[in-house]
């Protein structure tokens, strides 16, 4: 089921972690060996006490963060433990952040951000990791202070707890038992041969190419020495160009005789840095003036780079130079300088970070308080960790960008000639409150970071920074008057935050005071991306809503306007008025109108002047009676959103054959709303004076709405997913208005008055594959579904006359799941013969709560539980639930059929149950009762939790005896009964 949620809150935190679980690469080339140790090493037992640790040492790039990833991510791996844990260390080991890390991604619900203490930290994470089993993985370790982390895990009373842990270094090993360690060497010829081939040529086939070329590649492979990263990088290189000349250009540079050992790959590395254009060079040496492990978001560093002058906008190309920075990244990560974690954040290997930091030539400089090295003459980007001494700082105008962790003694040091020409600050600083009255003489300053700081508000002398372009800062109090001045921001708010309900943007607050008119926008042409103006009840007039100017403001493509959606004394009229004076550029490509009072469409709507128009967002504008036809003319309009709309017409023009001929999404929500027209009866006809309405939309969704007129169900052939929730509107629609939907894949019904799904409705359903039926309270029977021909997954939820299925077998369903379905009173046959699958991989086949479970099994029905059959509710402590009246006798027959035929004799099965379970149960007499009564009795243990973990041998056997008669089964004891 989907559920649309809005006003998300975004932080970002500086210094993510460099690595993370999930792995980028769909294949890992020749550690076959390697995996499998690391595999039995996590699922065998612990050695001498419950903590084992596996190290994987290698050098730098040679793969050791991809396999730990690989195993990390292992089906089975995922099986086994209660609890998984990925951190990345680095050489930074801070023992405090760890620990809290721990916590909150084994138990994200506990609050322990406030505390300071790490002894109530490591007390927490014992607590949660009681009896369980646990993994965790430490990546990137470069000092032996990890193994402080052992003695709280020691003293967990966990049942196992294994650590895999990364590092270059052997010796932080310490006294750490060598028995598991894994050493990764590089690639073997043949695996490396296959890797490389993969990285050069990609989708094309090597056979297509010539021998020559063939044993050159395989000349540079050799210079490579196995590792993983150089292959990715050289490979990149070599196949921008799969020409002899280029290679043997590659393989006869002079770069090769710089290594160092049998292990440099820092040439081959140097190699593609050196083929890349001047203004790739330029923005890769900038990144490593952040310290190693730092996570890059994309428009940050766009921006820096633009303030550093490395981009350039053609004047024969429409893109912008925030587009050609995005070009730019894009590239670098193609050519593997950078590692992609989402489309818009990235990070750098520690290898490309000292490539980078060696190519600078003492351009880059990352300068550490208390250490005596001074500070290169040809420096232009410095990052500062703690307070910078003056005298260490060369006479030099050259630097441009400051990155400061402490802003304590600023005044002083910004004072200085060096730092007079910079271009871009950032402050780090939480302890900084007030803005630092020197920075007003950085007259060149473009890019200014403030957000990491706890400054509230601005002073007017900010407004003479003439050439800023971006100002990221907390939500300040006020805005100062000149603010106009700054004609050349693009943007100022949070970047990775989300100021105003759920996007990251400038928001302008209107107020009837100084500091807050919306003249204040006038001058700035140059904002760029996402705007935001909040309080437009306070602007009195159209000719003051012009002042904003905001037809002139080419780069805003979102555009949001909000007005309180009560009164305040705010006449209708009037913000009529000022929504037509809003009018903003044709470039626009999403907008958003909530609050406004008027009934009055603006002129600017009434026509086609936005045609980049994708996205439009219309929310409690509840006096808005029509739409014109001309919104449905749009032609790049793709979504459309109503939110608390109020007896709103869409008018369409039935001159037309089609309106909106590009909208794929509509979602309506508490809207009454009428579409009114001339509809077309056929997807496949074309009536004079009649039109498609929606010709191409593929998401519907309507929820809680009264009234929905004018659909034109016969035409939507292309709709894909279809959600109807609690719409009183449509249940004389349903299910008639189905009929057809070839291409939906699918159906969500929530509180309709549906009653059954006739067979000649569901057979045009080529394509459903999901099915989703909640508080449907009118629903008898699924009768009819069997002429779904794709369905897969089905959910039954809050249906409470529901008691009846279809009769014929449902053979291609993967998932079933049925809550609160009290008429409920049989199950069909069919579902007693699932495939016969291994319980892991058909675990959730069939998932019943528990209060029905009890119910099936005390009925008079012949109800078995079929093998793949998982509750999604047990008892949690209190009485086992009633056993079976009639169920067990069958269940008795079963067992004692198959126990003969199991791995283990009927005296010794019951001798490990024995063992297993200890004195919770009385097993003096077992021998000489029924085995209907064992199963009883393990049965009402399993609900208690009495019966602790079998060891293998009991498990390999109840295993095999529950694959083969399926009545009781493996999901229906607690978690970790058969581990």
């Amino acid at each position: 089921m989907e559920f649309i949620i809005r006003g998300n809150n975004f932080t970002f935190t500086q210094n993510k972690r460099v690595t993370t679980s999930s792995r980028t690469g769909r294949e890992i080339y020749g550690r076959d060996d390697e995996i499998q140790l690391l595999i039995e090493f996590l699922k065998g037992p612990n050695v001498n006490d419950s903590i084992s640790v596996a190290p994987i040492v290698g050098m730098g790039g040679i793969g050791k963060t991809t396999m730990a990833q690989f195993v990390f991510n292992n089906r089975e791996i995922e099986n086994h433990f209660d609890s998984k844990v990925w951190l990345c260390v680095s050489d930074h080991f801070d023992r405090f952040r760890i620990t809290k890390e721990m916590i909150d991604i084994i138990s994200p619900t506990v609050q322990c951000c406030s505390t300071t203490s790490l002894d109530s930290l490591e007390r927490e994470l014992q607590r949660h990791l009681i009896e369980k089993k646990f993994l965790l993985v430490l990546d990137d370790v470069w000092t032996d202070e990890w193994q402080q982390l052992l003695t709280p895990l020691e003293s967990a009373q966990a049942q196992a707890i294994k650590i895999i842990m990364t590092c270059r270094d052997p010796t932080v090993l310490r006294s750490i038992d060598k028995g598991n360690q894994i050493i990764l060497e590089g690639l073997c010829d043949q695996d490396y041969w296959s890797f490389f081939v993969n990285c050069a040529f990609a989708e094309k086939n090597l056979d297509n190419y010539s021998k020559e070329l063939h044993n050159i590649g395989k000349c540079i492979m050799n210079k490579l020495k196995g590792s993983p990263l150089a292959a990715k990088t050289v490979g990149k290189l070599l196949g921008s160009s799969l020409t002899e000349k280029h290679w043997n250009d590659i393989l006869e540079s002079d770069l090769w005789k710089l290594e160092n050992s049998a292990h440099d790959i820092m040439p081959a590395l140097a190699l593609s840095y050196y083929h890349l254009p001047q203004h790739l060079q330029q923005c890769f040496i900038f990144c490593s003036v952040f310290p190693k492990k730092h996570l890059y978001f994309m428009d940050d560093l766009v921006c820096m780079w633009i303030a550093n002058g490395y981009i350039y906008e053609s004047e024969s190309s429409p893109k912008t130079m925030n587009d050609i920075g995005k070009m730019y990244c894009h590239e670098l990560q193609a050519m593997c300088f950078f590692d992609a974690d989402s489309s818009t954040w990235f990070r750098m290997h520690d290898l490309m970070h000292d490539l980078a930091q060696l190519v600078s030539h003492g351009e880059i400089c990352i300068y550490k308080s208390g250490k005596d090295k001074m500070i290169s003459k040809n420096a232009r980007h410095l990052y500062a960790q703690g307070l910078v001494n003056l005298g260490l700082i060369c006479k030099t105008n050259n630097l441009r960008t400051l990155v400061l962790e402490s802003a304590s003694d600023m005044s002083t040091f910004l004072n200085h000639e060096a730092f007079k020409r910079i271009r871009v600050l950032v402050v780090l600083d939480a302890n900084m409150e007030e803005f630092p009255h020197v920075i007003f003489h950085l007259k060149h300053l473009q890019y200014l970071d403030l957000k990491e700081t706890s400054i509230k508000s601005i002073p007017e002398s900010l407004c003479k920074l003439y050439q800023l372009r971006v100002l990221k800062l907390l939500p300040p109090h006020t805005l100062p008057s000149l603010f106009h001045n700054l004609i050349n921001l693009q943007s100022w708010g949070m970047s990775g935050y989300r100021l105003f309900d759920d996007e990251r943007a400038p928001v302008f607050h209107v107020k009837k005071e100084r500091g807050y008119m919306i003249a204040q926008l006038k001058n700035m042409t140059e904002l760029t991306g996402t705007l935001s103006i909040a309080g437009l009840e306070n602007i009195d007039n159209m000719k003051e809503a012009m002042k904003a100017k905001l037809k002139e403001k080419h780069h805003i493509n979102n555009l949001r306007l909000y007005w309180k959606d009560k009164m305040d004394g705010c006449k209708h009229d009037i913000q009529e008025e000022v929504l037509e004076g809003l009018q903003p550029h044709p470039n626009l490509e999403e907008l958003e109108i909530e609050g406004y009072m008027g009934s009055k469409t603006p002129s600017w709507l009434m026509t086609l002047t936005l045609q980049k128009l994708r996205e439009l967002y219309l929310i409690k504008c509840i006096n808005w009676a029509c739409l014109p036809a001309a919104l449905g003319l749009l032609p790049s309009l793709e979504k459309l959103h109503f939110y608390y709309m109020e007896n709103i017409t869409v008018e369409c023009d039935d001159s037309v054959t089609e309106m909106f001929p590009s909208l794929q999404y509509l979602e309506l929500y508490k809207t009454t709303i009428s579409f009114k027209g001339k509809l077309i009866s056929s997807s496949s006809l074309t009536t004079p004076g009649h039109y498609k309405l929606f010709p191409r939309l593929q998401y519907l969704n309507v929820t809680e709405c009264d009234a929905v007129n004018g659909l034109n169900w016969p035409i939507y052939s292309a709709l894909e997913r279809l959600c109807i929730r609690n719409c009183p509107g449509l249940d004389d629609q349903l299910p008639g208005c189905l009929y057809g939907l070839s291409s939906l894949t699918t159906l969500d019904l929530t509180g309709t008055k549906i009653k059954t799904f006739p067979a000649e409705v569901m057979a045009t359903l080529h394509a459903l594959e999901q099915l989703c039926l909640a508080d449907c309270n009118e629903l008898l029977s699924l009768e009819g579904l069997q002429a779904l021909p794709s369905l897969r997954k089905l959910f039954v939820s809050q249906c409470p006359q529901f008691g009846s299925w279809c009769l014929e077998e449902m053979t291609g369903l993967d998932e079933i799941a049925i809550v609160s379905c009290q008429d409920l009173e049989s199950l069909p046959a069919w579902l007693h013969r699932p495939p016969l699958l291994d319980p892991p991989a058909s675990a959730n086949f069939l998932k019943l709560e528990h209060k029905l479970i009890c119910k099936l099994l005390n009925s008079d029905s012949d109800f078995l539980l079929p093998i793949c059959f998982s509750p999604l509710a047990m008892a949690s402590g209190g009485q086992p639930p009633p056993p079976p009246k009639k169920s067990w006798s069958q269940i008795a027959a079963s067992l004692t059929q198959t126990i003969d035929n199991s791995p283990l004799h009927n005296e010794q099965l019951l001798n490990k149950l024995k063992a297993a379970t200890s004195n919770s149960l009385e097993w003096t007499t077992m021998q000489s009762i029924e085995a209907d009564e064992i199963s009883r009795m393990l049965y009402m243990a399993s609900y208690s939790g009495k019966i602790s973990p079998f060891e293998s041998g009991v498990k390999s056997t109840l295993l095999h005896m529950w694959k083969h008669f399926g009545e009781i089964l493996i999901s229906d004891l607690p978690n970790g009964f058969l581990r």
